[in-house]
């Protein structure tokens, strides 16, 4: 894309890509606070499950194979939303781009 010639298609064009994908970034992003919780409950969970000192506990949980899961879930979840948070954002800084050159060539400087 060249950005020095930023017209209304390309406006119309960022504008689309950001609407379509209005919906996937908010599922995404509740599927990661979803996952945030369901780690929370496996630590809890093979916390309680478990014996010895509190420490003791604490490690067994965060070590155990259920909480790993939940923790490689919420990795790749949240890959998917920062890849799409990220081309969302690149959309954005299209209208931002577009503004400033509209308005250097308002005043003749472009």
């Amino acid at each position: 894309m060249d950005f020095n010639n930023l017209d209304e298609d390309d406006i119309s064009e960022a504008f689309n890509k950001l609407a379509d994908t209005d919906i996937k970034h908010g599922k995404l992003y509740s599927h990661l606070e979803y996952l945030k919780e369901a780690m929370k409950q496996a630590k809890a969970h093979e916390f309680l499950k478990s014996e010895g000192t509190v420490a003791e506990r604490q490690e067994k949980a965060i070590a155990s194979v259920s909480y790993d899961n939940a923790v490689k879930e919420w990795i790749k979840a949240l890959e998917e939303y920062k890849i799409l948070d990220n081309e969302r954002n690149s959309q954005a800084r299209i209208f931002d781009m577009f503004q400033t050159l509209s308005a250097n060539r308002r005043k003749g400087m472009l």
